[in-house]
């Protein structure tokens, strides 16, 4: 019998496996081990700590979807909107694949209550290089530097919250969470702009229609 080949993405296949089957975090990495098959050395040769495995998968999202948009030839002639629209699409079909994933550690939370590994992804945004982040071009320098930073925030915000609707729509293949995201980008990039006060009462429209305050069309 053939040896099973052991990867950082084949152990975090099975830690997935582990936790929507057994409905917990394995409580030790022989635990782990044993019901993956492999032995702690193997294990050890990819990750440090069973901690550092969902810290892996969620910062892969982040990293997958950055490396999918920056290698695509039109992406530099988009403007900011366009291009954390291609992001956030693009982020959204990649974790399609882990849905199950996704709603067992998100479901029934609230933002403030983020596993810690997910909150730590801010980091990859923040100190990225990205050039979509709004800038505010009537304030003086330094300051419009605060504000990207500061901007860049909202953008991974911006993210989360499109992965807390997703887990929340139950429309047929997600079409609501592909309206939300155009309506809530349009809203985070006209702040600061004449538009704001409209896109804020169109996305505000669309949240009491899927409340079930409204029946308007949005």
């Amino acid at each position: 019998m053939a040896k099973k080949t052991i990867t950082e993405s084949s152990i975090k296949k099975g830690y997935m496996d582990y936790l929507l089957e057994e409905g917990k975090k394995p409580e030790t990495v022989r635990v782990f081990t044993k019901y993956f098959k492999i032995s702690d050395e193997d294990f050890f040769k990819h990750f440090g700590s069973l901690k550092n495995i969902e810290k892996s998968i969620w910062e892969g999202y982040y990293h997958q979807t950055l490396k999918v948009v920056m290698n695509d030839p039109e992406f530099e002639e988009m403007d900011g909107r366009e291009k954390h629209l291609s992001f956030l699409y693009t982020f959204m079909e990649i974790v399609k694949s882990d849905r199950s994933f996704i709603l067992y550690r998100l479901e029934g939370k609230k933002p403030h209550e983020l596993p810690s590994e997910l909150q730590q992804t801010q980091k990859i945004i923040t100190q990225s290089d990205i050039d979509w982040a709004k800038t505010f071009e009537f304030l003086p320098n330094k300051a419009q530097d605060a504000t990207q930073s500061a901007y860049k925030r909202v953008l991974w915000s911006h993210t989360i919250a499109t992965l807390f609707f997703w887990v929340k729509d139950d429309s047929a293949n997600g079409a609501d969470t592909d309206v939300f995201i155009e309506k809530s980008t349009r809203t985070a990039f006209d702040i600061g702009e004449l538009p704001a006060l409209d896109s804020i009462i169109d996305l505000s429209k669309f949240f009491l229609q899927k409340m079930g305050f409204s029946k308007a069309p949005v």
